[in-house]
């Protein structure tokens, strides 16, 4: 009986988490297929609008910073429940947000939330399931996936179902991190394993060369992924796709990106063999960019194309610091500071093409520098792997 409820409990918990992770994507994908309706509405630059899916980017690095205070006052469980209910109050002001500034402070606030949650999760990840992490990093990985393919793909349709309002249609993804919050907290009540927690401050190790490196390569394929989803829509509409095409465009490089992010992880863990799907995931990416900047093929094709490598880079790149660690704590330390980084340099990204593309007036500047950026990729895995023999006293820096 104790091992049938052991197991009940168990389920209930990767259920709680898929549920958590649905909702640590959906306030920046929501936004792409209505981007330029709020920047025709709100009538703002492309430079201006870009602050919109990048501020929750930006947070997502500057803030992973808090994560040791996150940790010690609250533990990481109940931390990452208040995080749901921060990102589902925020989502839900968007119904009201007919102000540039409320939508701006409504990403901050979102953004926050992702921060704090992304580092605590892989901590607790590393912590309950140290011999499942591919395994767990998939579910965590498709969970993100989903939410960012349900939101990219329906938000057009709740603009129609609310009569054109774009407001009332990006609110209503809160619902889902409530309903989140609520699951989580029903998992981790009760019980003593229930209970524990990732113990004391989280120290970044700064020091780490190593860490560093995995900090940038995450960067680049994050930057990659938020910058393909910010323009990739505009880009097809400017090719003669509908909105809703276009929305339709961000569905299917979301849902692709989803489904390898699931597989590659336990593939890898199975193989043994990361660096081949780097190598392959990295070849996909660079083609897929390539063949939109200078409009070689469909963005049909350069989506799955962008899809399927970011969709083995991602999880992946997740897997670098729990695998290069031996404890939760770790995990959490290496985590943050790969998300510190790593989402300060690809939350800048997408800001840096909206003012390239509103100097340049054309959308191929902005895929050449993700060409050259996909490029990039190959000599850092290359160094993390060179690096390996002096993982030990990494650890110790």
């Amino acid at each position: 009986m104790l091992t049938l409820t052991r197991k009940k409990d168990m389920y209930i918990y990767i259920i709680s988490l898929f549920a958590v992770s649905l909702n640590l994507r959906i306030g920046i994908t929501s936004i792409s297929p209505v981007l330029e309706t709020i920047r025709h509405d709100l009538h703002l630059s492309n430079f201006i609008v870009s602050f919109l899916p990048s501020i929750p980017v930006l947070c997502m690095g500057i803030f992973a910073f808090f994560t040791g205070y996150a940790t010690e006052k609250w533990g990481a469980e109940k931390a990452i429940a208040g995080c749901l209910l921060l990102i589902g109050g925020a989502t839900f002001i968007r119904g009201i947000a007919y102000y540039t500034w409320i939508l701006l402070i409504t990403s901050l606030l979102i953004g926050i939330g992702i921060a704090l949650a992304g580092p605590l999760l892989s901590g607790v990840i590393k912590k309950k399931y140290p011999s499942k992490i591919g395994v767990m990093i998939g579910i965590y990985s498709v969970g993100m996936g989903l939410g960012a393919s349900l939101s990219a793909g329906l938000t057009i349709d709740l603009q129609q179902l609310f009569n054109q309002s774009w407001n009332h249609a990006l609110a209503v993804w809160g619902v889902l991190a409530i309903l989140a919050s609520l699951l989580w907290s029903y998992a981790i009540k009760g019980g003593k394993e229930q209970k524990g927690t990732l113990n004391g401050a989280v120290k970044l190790p700064f020091k780490n060369k190593k860490a560093w490196a995995i900090t940038i390569f995450f960067g680049i394929q994050s930057g990659i992924f938020y910058s393909a989803t910010t323009w990739i829509a505009s880009t097809a509409q400017s090719m003669g796709f509908t909105s809703k095409e276009a929305g339709t465009l961000v569905t299917v490089l979301a849902f692709i990106q989803m489904t390898c992010s699931f597989f590659v992880p336990i593939l890898v863990d199975y193989l043994q063999n990361r660096n081949l799907f780097i190598y392959i995931s990295a070849f996909l990416t660079f083609i897929g960019l390539l063949l939109l900047a200078f409009s070689l093929a469909s963005p049909w094709t350069s989506a799955i194309l962008i899809g399927v490598g970011i969709g083995g880079l991602f999880p992946i790149a997740l897997m670098l610091p729990l695998n290069e660690t031996e404890t939760a704590e770790d995990a959490s330390a290496w985590t943050a500071l790969m998300q510190l980084g790593g989402y300060i340099l690809g939350g800048t990204l997408p800001i840096v093409l909206g003012l390239i593309r509103d100097v340049a007036n054309t959308n191929t500047q902005v895929f050449l520098v993700l060409v050259l950026l996909s490029l990039m990729l190959i000599p850092l895995i290359l160094y993390i792997d060179r690096d390996k023999k002096n993982t030990e006293i990494a650890h110790a820096s």
